[in-house]
C-alpha cells in the first residue's frame, strides 16, 4: 500500500456576503478533495469576520462545509463592542446608502485590525510545522497579497494556490465602464506572486501564458461549482435552500439575471426590455440582482403583477431560481453556466451591452441582436413552448455542448478527477 501524501491547508474566506460567494466555490472543491483516498490533509478556514456577524448569513452550505472531512473553521476576529455597534446601526437603519457607508467604515476598521493579527496563533501548529503547507484563496488583490505575505513568514515553505472563482466571460478586455485607458492594463504584478493558478478553461490559461506566465504553474481543472457531479451532490443534500413557489396562472416562467451596472450595460434599454417582456400576461418574470444593481423601473412597470424581484442569495438561491425558470435571460454573469448545464432555454439580448460575450461567440443559447428579435422570440414562447424547446435543442445542441465542454468540463471526463490530479501535482512539487 502506497503511503498517503500529507498536506496542511489554510484557506481564506471573506466576510459576510462576499464570504458566502467564496463558500460557493470552495465547497465543491473540498468535497471532492475529501474523496481522495491517498491524501492525508488538514484544512483550516480562516473567516475574516466575527462568528456573530458571519452567523447572520448561515445556511445549509456552511453547515455542510463545516462537517466535511478534516475541515476546521477559525473566525479571525474576536467579538467586540465595535461589531455590536455596527450590527445595531445596520439593524435600526432602513436606508441602503447609509448602510453602505456604515459597511465601508467598518471595512476600514477591519483592515486596521488585519495589521494586528497574531498569525502564528491563528494558523495553528500543524500548518506552522508542515513540510507541505498550502494557502488557498479565491480573490486576487493587493489586500490579500499583504495577508499572504504575512502567512508565508510563519512557514517559508508555504505555497499560494489561487482556486478558480469563475472564468473569463467576454472576448473583449475593456468590460467595465471605467475601462477607458489608452493602453492595455498589465496585471502581472499580482499574478507573479502566486505559486500556482487553477483555472477553469484552457482559454484562461492561454491568455496568461501569452502574457508571459509560467505554463507549469497554471493548471486547468474546469468549474467545480457548475460541473454535473456537483449539481447532483447539491440536489442530493438539498444545499440550495427553499424551492421557489410556482404560480400556475402563468404559462411561462422567465428568470432575468440582471447585470451589474458597471459592466458596459445600456441601462435605459435594459428597462425597456423588462417593460416589453412583462407586457406578456402569459409570462411571469423574476428579476434577480444584487442590491445596488436593480434598475429603477417606471411605476407602471414595477406595479405589474407578473413581476417578482429578488436579491441574490437573499430570499432564494440562484440555483433554485434557475430550477424554477423555463427561460433564463442573461447579459454576462458567471451564473449563466448553471442554466446551460440544466438545459434551460438561455437568452442573451446582446443589444443591452457593448461587451462581446463568449457565449455569443460559441452561438450558445439564443443571442438576440435587437428588439425585433426579442419580439419574435417572445411570440414564439407564448404560441408554443414545446415547439420552442424542440427548436432550441435541435438548433443549439452542438454549440451549447461545446460551450460547457470548454468552460465547465475543461474538455475532460471528470472535474473531480481534475481536482485530485491538480493537488497531487502541487504536493509532488514539494519533494523536488
Amino acid at each position: 500500500m502506497s503511503k498517503k501524501k500529507k498536506i496542511d491547508i489554510v484557506f481564506l474566506i471573506q466576510p459576510q456576503e462576499r464570504g458566502f460567494k467564496d463558500i460557493d466555490h470552495y465547497l465543491p472543491f473540498f468535497y471532492f478533495l475529501s474523496k481522495i483516498d491517498n491524501l492525508d490533509y488538514s484544512a483550516k478556514a480562516i473567516i475574516f469576520d466575527t462568528k456573530t456577524n458571519f452567523s447572520r448569513f448561515m445556511d445549509q452550505k456552511l453547515s455542510f462545509f463545516a462537517d466535511l472531512k478534516n475541515i476546521k473553521i477559525e473566525f479571525l476576529y474576536e467579538e467586540n463592542l465595535l461589531d455590536k455597534i455596527e450590527q445595531t446601526l445596520l439593524f435600526k437603519n432602513n436606508f441602503k446608502f447609509v448602510n453602505r457607508v456604515i459597511n465601508k467604515l467598518f471595512s476600514i476598521v477591519s483592515n486596521i485590525k488585519n495589521n494586528k493579527i497574531e498569525w502564528n496563533k491563528k494558523l495553528g501548529e500543524e500548518f506552522l510545522l508542515s513540510n507541505s503547507p498550502l494557502i488557498f484563496t479565491m480573490n486576487h488583490n493587493d489586500d490579500e497579497l499583504r495577508i499572504i505575505s504575512e502567512i508565508k513568514k510563519q512557514n517559508i515553505r508555504a505555497k499560494w494556490v489561487a482556486l478558480p472563482h469563475g472564468t473569463i466571460l467576454c472576448e473583449n478586455d475593456m468590460v467595465l465602464e471605467t475601462h477607458l485607458d489608452k493602453k492595455e492594463q498589465d496585471n502581472n504584478d499580482i499574478h507573479d506572486k502566486f505559486d500556482y493558478l487553477l483555472k477553469t478553461s484552457n482559454r484562461d490559461k492561454e491568455i496568461l501564458v501569452s502574457k508571459g506566465f509560467d505554463k507549469d504553474k497554471i493548471i486547468v481543472i474546469g468549474s467545480p461549482r457548475y460541473c454535473d457531479e456537483w449539481l447532483k451532490i447539491k440536489s442530493k443534500f438539498e444545499l440550495d435552500g427553499n424551492t421557489v413557489p410556482i404560480n400556475n396562472e402563468y404559462q411561462i416562467r422567465v428568470l432575468f439575471l440582471i447585470p451589474k451596472k458597471h459592466v458596459n450595460v445600456f441601462s435605459e434599454e435594459l428597462i425597456r426590455t423588462i417593460d416589453f417582456v412583462s407586457k406578456y400576461q402569459e409570462i411571469e418574470l423574476i428579476l434577480l440582482s444584487y442590491e445596488n444593481h436593480l434598475p429603477q423601473l417606471p411605476g407602471h412597470v414595477a406595479r405589474r403583477e407578473n413581476i417578482r424581484r429578488y436579491l441574490i442569495s437573499q430570499e432564494y438561491s440562484s440555483s433554485k431560481l434557475i430550477d424554477w425558470a423555463d427561460i433564463v435571460f442573461h447579459v454576462g454573469t458567471g451564473i449563466v453556466f448553471e442554466p446551460f448545464m440544466k438545459n434551460k432555454i438561455t437568452v442573451f439580448p446582446r443589444y443591452l451591452t457593448c461587451n462581446t460575450l463568449l457565449s455569443e461567440k460559441y452561438n450558445a443559447g439564443f443571442n438576440l441582436k435587437n428588439r425585433d428579435e426579442l419580439r419574435t422570440f417572445c411570440n414564439k414562447v407564448v404560441n408554443s413552448r414545446n415547439d420552442l424547446n424542440n427548436f432550441y435543442n435541435e438548433k443549439l445542441l452542438v454549440s451549447n455542448k461545446k460551450f460547457v465542454d470548454d468552460f465547465v468540463n475543461a474538455n475532460t471526463k471528470s472535474v473531480p478527477q481534475n481536482i485530485v490530479k491538480s493537488i497531487l501535482y502541487v504536493v509532488d512539487k514539494f519533494n523536488k
